[in-house]
């Protein structure tokens, strides 16, 4: 059994064809759902933030939401944690460069 080497190229082509439109779409529906995520926490923040104060505190659409006390502890938090990852991340790619600069 002989295999040609175009007919062997182009097979390999084709598989690689496959993984990467797989791939694509794998990546099209991560950054769908990042999207969707993003949308729906924008909205239901905007209006807790925003409208929320102008409905009476009786009406039944308060108890889906959290106490108001919340409202700027909530992004304050993710904020210093975001703070606090982007500096540990930076802080190691500093000491990774830093060594490999000494060997």
């Amino acid at each position: 059994m002989t295999i040609h080497l175009p007919k062997l190229i182009a097979l390999i082509r084709l598989l690689f064809s496959i993984i990467l439109r797989e791939m694509e779409l794998g990546d099209k529906a991560v950054g769908f759902l990042l999207t969707l995520t993003s949308l729906s926490i924008f909205t239901y923040y905007t209006f807790w933030v925003i409208i929320l104060p102008f409905v009476d505190s009786d009406h039944f659409v308060h108890k889906y939401f959290l106490p108001q006390e919340y409202e700027i502890l909530i992004p304050v938090i993710a904020g210093v944690v975001l703070l606090c990852f982007l500096s540990i991340f930076v802080g190691l790619v500093m000491l990774k460069s830093k060594k490999k600069k000494t060997t």
